[in-house]
């Protein structure tokens, strides 16, 4: 297993754990600059191979509204009961 392997395995367990960046460090004994680096570094190829949209994974029910802001500085705020018509402009763009 590399190096990047190994660190964005690390990364997936901090995302699935309860841990604050700093408590998940000191457990696994990483230092912050490293983890944190390879946090973004993986954040960076996710968007990359995404089309610039990062996946979210939400522990719990998303409650309250989602803005969105398209590269033409339109923003649309929406309730997250619209889910459907967030998929579409999503895609639209």
């Amino acid at each position: 297993m590399s190096k990047e392997e190994k660190m964005f395995a690390l990364i997936e367990e901090f995302e699935d754990s309860s841990l604050n960046g700093r408590d998940f460090c000191k457990e696994k004994g990483l230092l912050p600059s490293t983890f944190y680096y390879w946090k973004k570094k993986k954040a960076q190829e996710e968007a990359s191979v995404s089309g610039g949209f990062v996946a979210i994974h939400p522990k719990s029910e998303i409650t309250g509204s989602i803005e969105l802001i398209y590269p033409n500085g339109v923003r649309l705020r929406l309730d997250t009961s619209q889910l459907p018509l967030i998929s579409k402009l999503l895609k639209l763009y």
